[in-house]
């Protein structure tokens, strides 16, 4: 394992004045995503200027695209970001190292990382000694905190059987090999019969193709329903996830997959202060606990985003990466984000001359 220390020997970083950024001025569609140049930005207290290596393309950022997520435009998106520390005006120690991390607004009330440089506190900045390569290393970091989040809300996992509504998710992905560690048998759905096979092949006990009657379905593989439920589609698949849990298991509402790709497709805003599902006492039915969890829940620490780093390299983890983009190539990682034949995490190499791969896009779908 290589120390990413910061080496007293480095040169002094020397501040460019423009880098290149995807800036999302306003609702557009893919193809008109390309880098332009933008200032660098500046560090203030508390901050560090990172070069950045690696990002993704996740779900969300295709809404907030489309202009009918939270994010205000304009915006460098961008929430998953690899890289190493340029700039520390109050961590020198800081300087040279290898950071990951995700959230804390970037590429939604903030610039993200689809751009060469990206501001980012010190406590979002997780340093990590590693011999993953950044492809591999940019697909950790925002799912797997708002999967352990999730996980964390639902209690202990050990002996106990899972449902993962929204299984091919890169949280929904995350989320099974995390609960499979930690004793729970998993059992994951997909619109995509297609898909069961690589859901097993990642470590899913059972798989369920949700093609109606989910409810039946999951009652015939866990009499009574499942222990607990982690839903990823939203709050419109809500209602019926809850009736796969036993009485008194419990339902965490972590993702809005299936939400978002109807704003999309409707063109209308997401708004949380508009009320527009059933009222609780008419969705919950007595004896279900709901809880949400994701990001907000996650106990994410220095120390864990290491033991999920350590687990990716000896394959206790697993986290497929679906296809490998450069920034130039911004548009083509949308369009296969939207893919509904896509299956792991969509990454993009900033400043790099070659990708991994690229799979042209085929059809459109829910990616859940």
């Amino acid at each position: 394992m290589n120390s990413l220390a910061p080496d007293l020997d480095t040169p002094r970083f020397e501040r460019p004045d423009r880098m290149r950024a995807v800036v999302v001025r306003r609702p557009t569609a893919a193809e008109a995503l390309q880098p332009e140049l933008v200032p660098v930005p500046v560090p203030g207290p508390g901050q560090v200027l990172v070069r950045v290596l690696a990002t993704t393309v996740i779900s969300s950022e295709i809404a907030s695209r489309e202009g009918v997520s939270t994010a205000t435009l304009p915006l460098v998106l961008g929430n998953d970001f690899v890289g190493t520390v340029v700039e520390a005006p109050s961590s020198a120690s800081l300087l040279g190292a290898q950071v990951v991390g995700a959230y804390g607004g970037y590429g939604y009330l903030r610039d993200g990382a689809w751009a060469e440089y990206i501001v980012v506190d010190e406590q979002d900045a997780f340093v990590v000694e590693t011999d993953l390569d950044p492809a591999a290393l940019a697909a950790l970091p925002g799912s797997f905190t708002a999967a352990s989040g999730g996980l964390r809300s639902l209690g202990e996992l050990a002996g106990r059987t899972l449902l993962i509504r929204g299984g091919t998710s890169g949280v929904g992905l995350a989320a099974a090999t995390l609960a499979r560690e930690a004793g729970a048998r998993v059992i994951a759905t997909t619109r995509d019969a297609g898909k069961a096979g690589r859901l097993r092949e990642h470590g899913v006990d059972d798989v369920i193709v949700d093609d109606g009657d989910l409810v039946a379905k999951v009652h015939a593989l866990v009499p009574g329903g499942a222990d607990a439920a982690l839903e990823l589609l939203g709050v419109d698949s809500l209602a019926e996830t809850i009736r796969c849990v036993h009485p008194f298991g419990i339902v965490c509402l972590t993702g809005l997959l299936r939400d978002q790709t109807r704003s999309i497709a409707s063109g209308e805003r997401e708004d949380r202060a508009v009320p527009r599902f059933p009222h609780p006492m008419e969705l919950i039915p007595p004896t279900v606990r709901l809880t949400v969890g994701g990001v907000d829940g996650t106990a994410r620490t220095a120390e864990l985003v290491q033991e999920w780093v350590a687990g990716l390299e000896s394959g206790r983890y697993r986290m497929p990466v679906d296809s490998v983009f450069t920034l130039d190539q911004i548009h083509l990682a949308h369009l296969r984000r939207a893919d509904s034949t896509s299956f792991g995490k969509i990454v993009v190499l900033v400043g790099a001359a070659d990708p991994r791969t690229t799979t042209p896009p085929a059809r459109a779908g829910v990616i859940d």
